[in-house]
């Protein structure tokens, strides 16, 4: 296989032409002068601790192993100049360049030389897939996902053992639509079935719905990463009886996110009483209206954007946290390094990532008994604080804009039956589909109304659709809008289509608030069973279904029988004022006596333990 023409043509799209770095120049002028290259390494301390008879390449080696244990502090500063110094020793190692650009890339101010690092690699190795993996990661960073595509596939075809690359172009392809090769994916799966195997967790949520295997990939990639997990000190008996519980918040999510639409109003709702609210933020995107209110609600606000793994474990030791709870998991940006070092005696996993942390210091994960129901408990690392209802918060004064505009605006029908799927497409599998087609084919002029965020897929689903027998005419993409814009289309849709290994989460509280019904099926895994506990504690239990046959049968019902529709809209109107989905303050006062139990057990001198409280 040879290098692709596209690599150059990439390089010169986004930094003009390569700028060769001046070391690389000098280096060459030197190179028969032995004296003179001396001379230049002893002033640029290129030698300093090199030992007597030590050649540059080996010392290249050493900065190269001291490199990688910084970078996992999250010390990149330091790492970039270790990487930099090892270069001007070994200028002809292609490895060196390619750890200098996974450093570069973790900044999108720095994605150009980033990618000339990844350029330079595949000059010295140009047969090398882990280098072509690079920057298809880059390309992810950028929301270049088609040629992020190509180029992981280069990567897979180079070394088909590259697994890396192998897992983040099956879960692009998922965003994609691209299903040539779905019926692969259980022998790919196969693959990462090892506990040698080290993956990202979160690329196979939407593949497979298998707690057991989602276990594995979590605590593989965490062993791969962390040293020994810092176990909780023993309880001091220096605290005074009124002192209040300290809730550290750790995301980097404070701005329009799905987080902040589900726990803004808790936030609000917590008892200052008896608590004191500390957020820390990893380093969020917008300083927008979610970002402020964040601020106002909370005692203390840490932007912690800046800070290495010591340092922030630092800080809120010294804040003196008593409970930390981690908004993230293996979703992007997330500091599972800080909670494996230990920031607070009790530590939860919560709300950001579907799935076990697989960290042994992560004592605790918030759920509720239908996501995680006692026989699949040995899922998950973690002990479980079980709410009484759902396990997700929600904000009961989410504003709807008060728009205008008919199903025609939308590009709708004004009289067709509306199915929609508003989950993000890498939810959707060929598996989902099929089933959407055949409604469509039993339910004359009915429509699937397909949120496709900002993926250009619009021709790929028509074409699906017209595999299946159905014109493609009758798939109407729509993408993303504001949030309070897209509670308002919801109205002129008929019934929410779900997907089956990663359901809908935020939207599926997004669909019941708004007063469109949602019809699931329940799987095995926690993402595989959200939407089922979101609706049974909306008092809508009859939307949550068992099995393929059953999701297909209720959302046929529902189609065709206009007195039933019209009776789980009267229900889910009702919800609003009246379900425990919905009540934010009564949500807020369980959440905090759960996590006011957790603690409690720690002060007592025990270790964690499932606990809950009744529904």
């Amino acid at each position: 296989m040879s290098q692709p023409s596209q690599t150059s043509k990439l390089a010169v799209t986004l930094t003009g032409t390569p700028a060769v770095p001046d070391f690389e120049k000098f280096a060459n002028s030197v190179k028969s002068q032995n004296r003179a290259k001396f001379a230049y390494e002893m002033k640029h301390g290129l030698r300093a601790g090199m030992k007597k008879g030590e050649k540059p390449k080996d010392r290249a080696k050493a900065l190269l192993t001291k490199a990688r244990q910084v970078i996992l502090k999250h010390q990149n500063k330091e790492a970039i100049s270790l990487l930099r110094k090892a270069i001007e020793l070994h200028p002809q190692n292609a490895e060196l360049h390619t750890q200098l650009g996974d450093v570069l890339v973790k900044d999108m101010e720095q994605l150009p030389q980033a990618l000339s690092c990844y350029m330079k690699a595949i000059s010295l190795e140009p047969k090398v897939g882990n280098h072509y993996a690079s920057i298809a990661t880059l390309l992810m960073k950028m929301q270049k996902f088609e040629e992020a595509i190509d180029y992981f596939e280069i990567a897979v075809g180079f070394d088909p053992k590259n697994l890396i690359a192998l897992s983040r172009m099956m879960h692009l392809k998922a965003h994609r639509l691209r299903w040539n090769d779905w019926d692969r994916i259980p022998t790919y799966l196969k693959v990462f079935n090892d506990p040698k195997v080290v993956s990202d967790p979160f690329a196979f949520l939407s593949l497979c719905d298998d707690g057991a295997f989602q276990k594995l990939r979590s605590e593989t990639l965490n062993r791969s990463r962390y040293k020994a997990s810092v176990k909780a000190w023993p309880p001091t008996s220096a605290r005074a009886a009124d002192q209040k519980i300290r809730i550290g918040y750790f995301s980097n999510d404070y701005y329009n996110h799905a987080t902040m639409h589900l726990i803004g109003g808790m936030l609000e709702a917590h008892d200052r009483e008896k608590f004191e609210i500390y957020l820390y933020d990893y380093g969020s995107k917008h300083m927008d209206h979610e970002h402020q209110r964040a601020r106002r609600q909370a005692d203390v606000f840490q932007d912690v954007r800046h800070m290495n793994t010591a340092q922030l474990v630092d800080l809120a030791r010294r804040d003196g946290i008593d409970i930390a709870v981690d908004l993230k998991g293996f979703t992007e940006g997330g500091r599972l390094d800080i909670f494996n070092d230990r920031v607070a005696p009790v530590q939860i996993a919560y709300l950001g990532y579907p799935g076990t942390s697989g960290l042994k210091s992560m004592d605790y994960m918030i759920a509720d008994r239908i996501t995680i129901p006692s026989n699949l408990r040995q899922h998950y690392s973690e002990k479980i604080l079980y709410m009484p209802n759902c396990y997700q918060p929600n904000d009961d004064r989410r504003f709807i804009a008060d728009v205008n505009k008919s199903r025609q605006g939308y590009g709708l029908p004004e009289s067709s039956f509306v199915f929609a799927s508003f989950n993000n497409p890498y939810k959707v599998t060929p598996k989902e589909f099929d089933i959407w087609m055949e409604l469509l084919r039993e339910v004359p002029d009915s429509v699937l109304w397909f949120y496709v965020s900002k993926e250009p897929v619009e021709d790929t689903l028509r074409l699906e659709a017209e595999k299946r027998g159905v014109d493609g005419a009758r798939i109407i993409p729509t993408g993303r809008l504001q949030p309070e814009y897209h509670l308002a289309r919801l109205k002129h849709a008929d019934l929410f289509l779900d997907t089956f290994n990663v359901n809908a989460h935020t939207t599926a509280s997004d669909a019941l608030w708004a007063g469109l019904p949602l019809v699931t099926k329940t799987g095995e895994q926690f993402a595989a069973r959200v939407a089922g506990s979101i609706l049974t504690a909306a008092g809508l239990p009859d939307l949550v279904t068992p099995s393929v046959k059953k999701y297909k049968e209720v959302a046929l019902r529902i189609a065709q029988d206009v007195d039933y529709l019209a009776d789980i809209r009267a229900r889910i109107s009702l919800a609003r004022s009246a379900a425990p989905l919905f009540d934010t303050k009564g949500y807020t006062r369980d959440f905090e006596r759960l996590l006011e139990q957790a603690f409690l057990n720690y002060r007592a001198g025990n270790g964690p333990k499932t606990m809950g409280l009744p529904a």
